[in-house]
């Protein structure tokens, strides 16, 4: 159904206020579902691992030759006999760990890649076609993937290392109070609807506040502001999904 604001721009001109107050409430409660929902299973799967290291050694036998692994640092093969790992051993660690690299926001993203492709390099599936292990491979390379997909997105990296870190879990009430934050999302989106819209400049600015959003989160980290960190990444996926729009048009 087209919006009235459509068939009666005149009308939709002096009732901007009204409607976009109502727009704001909907802004709000889409931000609670898509920033909490999209969490719940990173959650259960942080939790899972805390319980896992929380005053527990790490300690596992090769499933191969069953020598104890040395698990001071991530193993990618047994010391003793080379054989692969199963996916157990690589869980013991957070995915900070599994890359090398120190448990903060701000990372060498071209580094994690390079960790990764390591990785790849040992455990991806094409490498073992013929192998009988091909299974527990694919689930290695899985969970290698997973944590580099979570390491490698700002907003994932942000949660997962409130969890890990800090043991920080999202309120479930918390909503954005930036009312003109909100209007200003309301607008661009209107904005992009409109055919004479200038997508190049949109683009650019957009990537801009992006980068203004992760100084502020690098900057609320160091403070462990946790509260403007969730607020900020809040912001950050509005600013994102807008990015998205304006790259499909």
């Amino acid at each position: 159904m087209k919006r009235i604001s459509y068939i009666l721009p005149t009308l939709w001109k002096h009732n901007i206020k009204i409607n976009a107050k109502v727009h704001k409430q909907q802004l709000y409660n889409s931000n609670k579902r898509f920033f909490i929902n999209e969490n719940n299973s990173e959650n259960k799967k942080c939790d899972e691992l805390n319980n896992n290291r929380n005053g527990k050694i790490k300690k596992m036998k090769c499933h191969n030759c069953h020598i104890d692994l040395n698990l001071d640092v991530v193993p990618f093969s047994c010391q003793s006999c080379k054989a692969l790992l199963n996916v157990d051993v690589f869980k013991l660690f957070n995915f900070f760990e599994l890359f090398g690299i120190e448990a903060n926001f701000e990372i060498d993203k071209n580094y994690l890649k390079t960790k990764f492709n390591d990785t790849q390099k040992i455990y991806h599936p094409d490498k073992h076609s013929k192998n009988p292990q091909l299974e527990k491979i694919n689930e290695v390379s899985s969970h290698l993937n997973h944590a580099y997909k979570i390491l490698s997105n700002d907003v994932d990296r942000a949660l997962y290392l409130m969890k890990i870190q800090y043991n920080y879990k999202i309120p479930e009430e918390a909503n954005i109070e930036d009312g003109d934050f909100l209007f200003e999302i309301f607008q661009v989106n209107e904005e992009i609807n409109n055919p004479d819209a200038d997508v190049i400049l949109l683009r650019k600015q957009y990537k801009e506040k992006y980068e203004e959003q992760l100084e502020q989160i690098k900057r609320h980290f160091k403070k462990k502001d946790f509260e403007n960190i969730v607020t900020t990444l809040k912001k950050l996926k509005f600013i994102i999904k807008i990015l998205e729009r304006l790259k499909n048009v």
